[in-house]
């Protein structure tokens, strides 16, 4: 793919690198850093503190990364990082995933390892965490596992243009492009790690800033819908294959893009989903006839239960239609995520819909009754009259309402796009 047009540069550092003034190093056109912060567990990096301080303070814009071990425990790994960042805050980058070395472990291994610290950083944070990556050591240490919800930090130390990356991503978000570089502010000369965003600096930015609200949780009693344009809702992907309609739709909106029998995806839609209780739900998958045309939509869902893909023809109803019953967990980290290679060729111009999910409670709590107000023996009356037939004796039951699906609310459309991964060996 064409790269945008690059010009936001940065740097990435550890204790070999000797930064004496961010300052120094801002004004020389560094904007952005990565720092590290371990080498695993066993070893912290000595400068990390001061260094996480001082770009702050120099006005460049940063961001932690960690020297993955396979071999060690991905979750104590994560949390060093995260105890030594502290809370995460608007206006760094995300947490990286710094992953070089197998450990002696199989290609299964060191995916699995590196999911487990991928999503605990990424609930962790509230958004994806970065994963730095290579065009052959990706494949080599994980044989190609799929982590492109998580924006991708290339390494490839070229002149190119353009960097090339490891599939199954298609974008990169951050590109190690030199490993002999220089700069105001760091001492020495010739073995600093250079680095370039894809995008304009306000791209950069706002890449920092805030993460998406939250998205609240399922409710056990009424369920919910998720529709596209909320907080939980998410695309990737190239944007200029995904279409926005704004006329149609659950809700009056919806996107979709062409389908593929590709290896891997290229544009995918993901309803993100935290359930204030466990229990089976029915999921339901809104399609309008207008714009649905794919007959072999893959739902993949992310349960407690595990991950079942359940696949349905979204032309075959224009409406709601039962994409399956799963059990959840109560939490989060579960999701229902749908991509563009279904099988169906390009020759078939078939339009895959993202949409609204519905999440219905089929075995919702029972509602506690309320104690009812007790009846006087002995009714008051006014003026002369008498009260006919003397005490009265009133019976009571038990009304269940039906239970009524909450919709979220959508608020002012926003798109949010994941990027993906890393690659070539670090000297540090």
């Amino acid at each position: 793919m064409a790269c945008e047009t690059v010009g936001v540069h940065g740097m990435d550092v550890s204790s070999y690198d000797t930064v004496t003034d961010w300052s120094a190093a801002k004004a020389a056109g560094i904007d952005f850093t990565f720092i590290r912060v371990s080498d695993g567990t066993q070893y912290p990096d000595p400068s990390f503190a001061s260094y996480w301080t001082g770009a702050k303070t120099g006005g460049v814009i940063r961001g932690a990364y960690q020297y993955f071990r396979p071999e060690e425990d991905p979750i104590a790994q994560a949390d060093l990082l995260l105890a030594a960042t502290g809370p995460y805050q608007a206006g760094d980058l995300p947490p990286v995933l710094d992953l070089e070395v197998a450990d002696g472990l199989t290609t299964d291994q060191v995916g699995a390892a590196a999911r487990a610290w991928v999503e605990h950083v990424s609930a962790a944070i509230g958004r994806p965490a970065i994963v730095y990556a290579g065009l052959y050591s990706w494949p080599t240490l994980t044989d190609g596992a799929d982590f492109t919800t998580s924006p991708l930090w290339i390494a490839q130390w070229t002149t190119a243009a353009c960097p090339d990356i490891p599939t199954p991503w298609t974008r990169w978000q951050f590109w190690q492009d030199s490993a002999t570089g220089a700069s105001a502010g760091v001492s020495g000369s010739g073995a600093l790690d250079l680095d370039v965003f894809q995008g304009s600096y306000d791209d950069l930015v706002g890449f920092a800033a805030a993460p998406p609200a939250p998205c609240g949780q399922v409710d056990a009693s009424t369920g919910e819908v998720i529709d596209d344009g909320t907080p939980c809702f998410t695309t990737g992907g190239p944007p200029q294959y995904l279409r926005d309609v704004t006329t149609a739709g659950d809700g009056g909106s919806l996107e979709w893009t062409h389908a593929t029998n590709a290896a891997t995806e290229s544009n995918f839609a993901q309803w993100n989903l935290d359930f204030a209780a466990a229990g089976p739900y029915l999921v339901e998958a809104y399609t309008d006839h207008a714009y649905a045309t794919s007959h072999q939509a893959a739902y993949l869902v992310h349960a407690a239960s595990g991950d079942t893909v359940a696949t349905i023809d979204q032309a075959a109803a224009d409406g709601w239609q039962t994409v399956g019953t799963f059990q959840f967990g109560a939490g989060g980290d579960q999701w229902i995520h749908l991509s563009d290679n279904t099988g169906e060729p390009s020759s078939d111009n078939a339009q895959l819909v993202f949409d609204a999910v519905r999440l219905t409670p089929l075995d919702p709590p029972t509602p506690t009754p309320q104690p009812q107000p007790t009846p006087d023996p002995e009714p008051h009356h006014s003026g002369g009259g008498c009260a006919a037939g003397g005490s009265t004796t009133l019976a009571f039951g038990l009304v269940l309402l039906p239970l009524a699906i909450r919709r979220r609310r959508k608020p002012t459309r926003r798109r949010f796009h994941s990027s993906r991964a890393f690659e070539e060996a670090r000297p540090d």
